[in-house]
Protein backbone atom coordinates (compact mmCIF):
# COMPACT_ATOMS: atom_id res chain seq x y z
CA UNK A 1 0.00 0.00 0.00
CA UNK A 2 1.42 3.40 -0.96
CA UNK A 3 1.61 6.35 1.44
CA UNK A 4 -1.27 8.00 -0.42
CA UNK A 5 -3.43 4.87 -0.19
CA UNK A 6 -2.60 4.52 3.49
CA UNK A 7 -3.50 8.14 4.20
CA UNK A 8 -6.76 7.84 2.26
CA UNK A 9 -7.70 4.82 4.37
CA UNK A 10 -6.79 6.62 7.62
CA UNK A 11 -8.84 9.66 6.57
CA UNK A 12 -11.80 7.41 5.72
CA UNK A 13 -11.52 5.70 9.10
CA UNK A 14 -11.34 9.08 10.85
CA UNK A 15 -14.42 10.33 9.00
CA UNK A 16 -16.28 7.15 9.97
CA UNK A 17 -15.19 7.51 13.61
CA UNK A 18 -16.07 11.21 13.73
CA UNK A 19 -19.56 10.55 12.35
CA UNK A 20 -20.15 7.82 14.93
CA UNK A 21 -19.04 10.14 17.73
CA UNK A 22 -21.22 13.00 16.45
CA UNK A 23 -24.22 10.65 16.58
CA UNK A 24 -23.42 9.56 20.14
CA UNK A 25 -22.68 13.03 21.50
CA UNK A 26 -25.74 14.67 19.98
CA UNK A 27 -28.04 11.81 21.07
CA UNK A 28 -27.33 12.33 24.77
CA UNK A 29 -30.18 13.63 26.92
CA UNK A 30 -27.63 15.61 28.94
CA UNK A 31 -25.90 17.97 26.56
CA UNK A 32 -22.45 18.50 28.08
CA UNK A 33 -20.51 21.22 26.32
CA UNK A 34 -17.09 19.51 26.53
CA UNK A 35 -17.81 16.60 24.16
CA UNK A 36 -19.28 19.03 21.62
CA UNK A 37 -16.23 21.27 21.97
CA UNK A 38 -13.88 18.32 21.41
CA UNK A 39 -15.66 17.30 18.21
CA UNK A 40 -15.63 20.88 16.94
CA UNK A 41 -11.96 21.14 17.88
CA UNK A 42 -11.10 18.12 15.72
CA UNK A 43 -12.94 19.59 12.73
CA UNK A 44 -11.84 23.22 13.18
CA UNK A 45 -8.20 22.23 13.73
CA UNK A 46 -8.30 20.47 10.38
CA UNK A 47 -9.58 23.74 8.87
CA UNK A 48 -6.73 25.69 10.47
CA UNK A 49 -4.15 23.32 9.02
CA UNK A 50 -5.78 23.32 5.58
CA UNK A 51 -5.71 27.13 5.63
CA UNK A 52 -2.02 27.04 6.61
CA UNK A 53 -1.32 24.72 3.69
CA UNK A 54 -3.20 27.13 1.39
CA UNK A 55 -1.18 30.03 2.81
CA UNK A 56 -4.23 31.91 4.06
CA UNK A 57 -5.13 31.10 7.64
CA UNK A 58 -8.35 32.83 8.73
CA UNK A 59 -9.79 30.45 11.35
CA UNK A 60 -8.78 31.72 14.76
CA UNK A 61 -10.79 29.63 17.20
CA UNK A 62 -10.72 25.86 17.47
CA UNK A 63 -12.97 25.40 20.50
CA UNK A 64 -16.60 26.14 19.70
CA UNK A 65 -19.90 24.39 20.13
CA UNK A 66 -21.41 23.63 16.73
CA UNK A 67 -24.66 22.01 15.71
CA UNK A 68 -24.72 18.39 14.60
CA UNK A 69 -25.33 19.46 11.00
CA UNK A 70 -22.48 21.99 11.08
CA UNK A 71 -20.09 19.31 12.33
CA UNK A 72 -21.15 16.68 9.82
CA UNK A 73 -20.96 19.19 6.96
CA UNK A 74 -17.55 20.43 8.14
CA UNK A 75 -16.13 16.92 8.46
CA UNK A 76 -17.42 16.04 4.96
CA UNK A 77 -15.88 19.19 3.48
CA UNK A 78 -12.60 18.39 5.21
CA UNK A 79 -12.56 14.88 3.71
CA UNK A 80 -12.78 16.45 0.26
CA UNK A 81 -9.82 18.69 1.13
CA UNK A 82 -7.84 15.74 2.47
CA UNK A 83 -8.42 13.87 -0.79
CA UNK A 84 -7.24 16.83 -2.86
CA UNK A 85 -4.11 17.24 -0.75
CA UNK A 86 -3.31 13.53 -0.77
CA UNK A 87 -3.77 13.43 -4.53
CA UNK A 88 -1.51 16.35 -5.33
CA UNK A 89 0.50 17.85 -2.45
CA UNK A 90 1.99 15.19 -0.16
CA UNK A 91 5.67 16.15 -0.69
CA UNK A 92 5.05 19.91 -0.57
CA UNK A 93 6.67 21.75 2.34
CA UNK A 94 4.52 24.27 4.19
CA UNK A 95 5.93 27.08 6.32
CA UNK A 96 3.62 28.10 9.15
CA UNK A 97 3.28 29.79 12.50
CA UNK A 98 1.62 27.82 15.30
CA UNK A 99 -0.78 29.37 17.81
CA UNK A 100 2.19 29.56 20.21
CA UNK A 101 3.97 31.86 17.75
CA UNK A 102 6.52 29.19 16.88
CA UNK A 103 7.50 29.17 13.21
CA UNK A 104 8.16 25.85 11.56
CA UNK A 105 7.76 23.88 8.36
CA UNK A 106 6.45 20.42 7.51
CA UNK A 107 5.53 18.31 4.54
CA UNK A 108 1.83 18.04 3.77
CA UNK A 109 2.06 14.26 4.36
CA UNK A 110 3.32 14.88 7.91
CA UNK A 111 0.56 17.42 8.55
CA UNK A 112 -2.04 14.86 7.49
CA UNK A 113 -0.52 12.23 9.79
CA UNK A 114 -0.59 14.84 12.56
CA UNK A 115 -4.28 15.56 11.94
CA UNK A 116 -5.22 11.88 11.93
CA UNK A 117 -3.45 11.26 15.24
CA UNK A 118 -4.88 14.48 16.67
CA UNK A 119 -8.36 13.11 15.98
CA UNK A 120 -7.47 9.80 17.67
CA UNK A 121 -6.31 11.71 20.75
CA UNK A 122 -9.50 13.71 21.14
CA UNK A 123 -11.79 10.76 20.37
CA UNK A 124 -9.93 8.99 23.18
CA UNK A 125 -10.80 11.92 25.45
CA UNK A 126 -14.44 11.50 24.42
CA UNK A 127 -14.29 7.78 25.28
CA UNK A 128 -12.81 8.57 28.70
CA UNK A 129 -15.47 11.21 29.34
CA UNK A 130 -18.34 8.83 28.62
CA UNK A 131 -16.68 5.84 30.33
CA UNK A 132 -16.39 7.86 33.57
CA UNK A 133 -20.10 8.68 33.30
CA UNK A 134 -21.05 5.05 32.58
CA UNK A 135 -22.46 5.99 29.17
CA UNK A 136 -21.99 3.49 26.30
CA UNK A 137 -19.81 4.80 23.51
CA UNK A 138 -18.72 3.49 20.11
CA UNK A 139 -15.64 1.44 19.42
CA UNK A 140 -14.06 3.27 16.53
CA UNK A 141 -10.56 1.84 16.33
CA UNK A 142 -8.98 0.97 13.02
CA UNK A 143 -9.67 -2.77 13.21
CA UNK A 144 -13.35 -2.11 13.97
CA UNK A 145 -13.44 0.16 10.92
CA UNK A 146 -11.96 -2.58 8.74
CA UNK A 147 -14.33 -5.24 10.10
CA UNK A 148 -17.48 -3.12 9.95
CA UNK A 149 -16.68 -1.94 6.44
CA UNK A 150 -15.48 -5.36 5.28
CA UNK A 151 -12.13 -4.05 4.09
Amino acid sequence: MSVAQNLLQLVAQSQWANAKWVDVVYAQARQDARPRELLAHIMLSECVWFERIAGQQVTTTTFSVLTKDELLRGFAENVATYRQLIGARLPDVVHFRRATGEEYHAMVADIIYHLVTHGYHHRGQLAAHYARAGVPYPSVDHIDYLIQNRL
